[in-house]
């Protein structure tokens, strides 16, 4: 079995990292902040500069976003390539 960490990485990884940088991603994850509190936002992965074992980075090279945060992969025309299993099965 592939570890969540790992798929998410390299589906990732194949879009931001290929040559011709082809493949685009919607990329959903959970924000969390004290003005807002918890909240879904979504980037592509244009915006995606760097991307580690437990992150990934954004092009303003401030935003750190925890792999552990994101729900939801998708390719541009609605396709999900990955989404977050909830331990209630939802």
């Amino acid at each position: 079995m592939v570890k969540k960490r790992s798929k998410i990485k390299d589906i990732i990884g194949k879009a931001i990292y290929s040559f011709d940088k082809k493949e685009k991603y919607i990329i959903s994850y959970i924000d969390r902040t004290n003005d807002y509190g918890s909240r879904l936002l979504q980037i592509t992965t244009d915006e995606i500069i760097a991307i580690s074992n437990w992150a990934i980075t954004l092009n303003d090279n401030e935003t750190v976003i925890p792999i552990h945060r994101i729900v939801e992969i998708r390719d541009t025309n609605g396709k999900i390539l990955w989404k977050k299993v909830l331990n209630n099965g939802r």
